[in-house]
């Protein structure tokens, strides 16, 4: 009995729990999405809001704490917004991806933990609301963001609005990307800058 108590307060015992309810999670929540070509790996626990505006590829797995968030409605404004995420992507615990607009995310692209991906940002683009408390601002985005095929995002990154990041792109640990970056680069910092290419 006693052995079977330690069991019960175990590590394991709460890692397979853990395992079963992200598993039963996964499949409950896969028929929501708009559209999903096989059933998500997500790691419970995970917050998804807009089911009809998120499309998920093939192969899809997300670390705990995942944030995925398609608004159509804030402070009485109504938007038209997309979340497309492409196949084989893998997104590791604790990032938040947001949009009002379009978040779009190619195949085979690897996110690191932590990581911010949003279309958009709380108040006027010419800074002409800073009088009102953010949380009253109205969401205004600049454009979207396309991360294209094969790219890796390093952990702690944020990506703006209005921002294209080409194939084969690396990201950086903690960088800020505040405008395009090309193919084949490799670019860090606060705004992130390119360093290199890879080919």
């Amino acid at each position: 009995m006693l052995k079977y108590i330690s069991y019960l307060f175990s590590y394991r015992f709460f890692n397979r729990f853990n395992i079963l309810i992200s598993k039963l999670a996964s499949i409950s929540i896969s028929r929501d999405f708009n559209s999903a070509a096989t059933i998500p790996k997500l790691q419970y626990p995970f917050r998804i809001e807009g089911f009809q505006n998120i499309s998920i590829g093939k192969n899809f797995a997300a670390g705990k704490n995942l944030r995925l968030q398609a608004i159509s409605k804030y402070g009485g404004e109504i938007f038209s917004p997309s979340i497309i995420i492409g196949d084989n992507v893998t997104i590791n615990p604790n990032c938040q991806i947001v949009a009002i607009n379009n978040v779009t995310i190619g195949n085979d692209v690897l996110i690191a933990s932590y990581v911010f991906i949003s279309d958009h940002v709380h108040g006027e683009l010419d800074y002409s609301d800073l009088n009102i408390k953010p949380s009253d601002r109205k969401l205004c985005s600049k454009g979207p963001v396309i991360i294209s095929d094969g790219v890796w995002i390093g952990q702690g990154v944020s990506i703006l609005a209005n921002i294209r990041i080409g194939k084969n792109v690396i990201i950086g640990a903690n960088s800020v990307v505040t405008k395009d970056i090309p193919d084949n680069a490799i670019a860090v910092g606060i705004p992130a800058k390119i360093i290199k290419y890879t080919e």
